[in-house]
């Protein structure tokens, strides 16, 4: 697991969106992070939670800091 793994979905996600639309087939977040781990891609929400904290902190404009909690927001919606 890795907080650089978390900022690279981070990236992804935000530039291409049909990798993003690709990921509403999981349910619930846990089903999200076990695929992505299984293509070595894993991290935990913690790690995810310090991802956007990093990221935020070196965003120079308020319209990076806002695509990184938009990110944020779509991740915390595979909480069921």
């Amino acid at each position: 697991m890795s907080i650089q793994n978390a900022i690279n979905f981070i990236s992804d996600v935000d530039s291409d969106s049909d990798l993003r639309k690709s990921y509403y087939k999981y349910k619930t977040q846990a089903d999200l992070l076990e695929s992505l781990a299984s293509q070595q891609k894993g991290f935990t929400a913690d790690e995810f939670a310090n991802a956007v904290n990093m990221l935020l902190f070196k965003c120079d404009t308020y319209d990076q800091a806002g695509r990184v909690k938009e990110i944020q927001a779509w991740f915390k919606l595979f909480k069921a």
